[in-house]
């Protein structure tokens, strides 16, 4: 199975992902890879059942993710929405999924308390990207300076498939 995800909030060091990841899949006890895409990847544990590499982002975004899990690894591997809750519970932090819809802003956030609230995001044309979540449907605790919308296209976008 694989996963995009996206942290905001400070910066997360690779161990504590590790183990995040590790508790978030449900895997004790496998290994788990994490490393910066941009590093040396002649380090990785290429065989490790749970892979993730990282890219790290500027504004309110700290981190972005590939996480690759072997299936075999896992009876039922999460979907993408269980996974980034999990994962943001065990973090302390938000973690943005794409919503899957045609509008490139729209995602979901999951909250550290275990919520899921709409989010707009956007990107600078700056090289490379400033992050910036214009807004959230509901009020998120970690992200205090976002500010709290309807946000009316995801609206519309919903309807129109109705």
């Amino acid at each position: 199975m694989i996963y995009d995800l996206l942290l905001a909030g400070p910066p997360v060091p690779p161990t504590s992902l590790a183990e995040a990841l590790a508790e978030a899949v449900r895997t004790e006890g496998v290994d788990v890879d994490v490393a910066d895409r941009d590093g040396d990847q002649s380090q990785r544990d290429w065989t490790a059942p749970v892979l993730c590499g990282y890219i790290r982002l500027r504004g309110d975004l700290s981190l972005e993710l590939d996480v690759y899990v072997e299936d075999a690894m896992v009876n039922e591997a999460p979907a993408e929405p269980e996974l980034a809750r999990r994962l943001a519970m065990a973090l302390g932090v938000p973690v943005l999924y794409p919503a899957g819809e045609v509008l490139p802003s729209a995602y979901w956030l999951a909250t550290s308390s275990g919520e899921s609230v709409r989010a707009r995001l956007y990107a600078s044309d700056d090289e490379p990207p400033v992050h910036t979540i214009d807004a959230v449907e509901s009020p998120v605790a970690q992200l205090p300076h976002v500010r709290v919308s309807d946000l009316p296209e995801i609206a519309r976008e919903e309807h129109g498939k109705g």
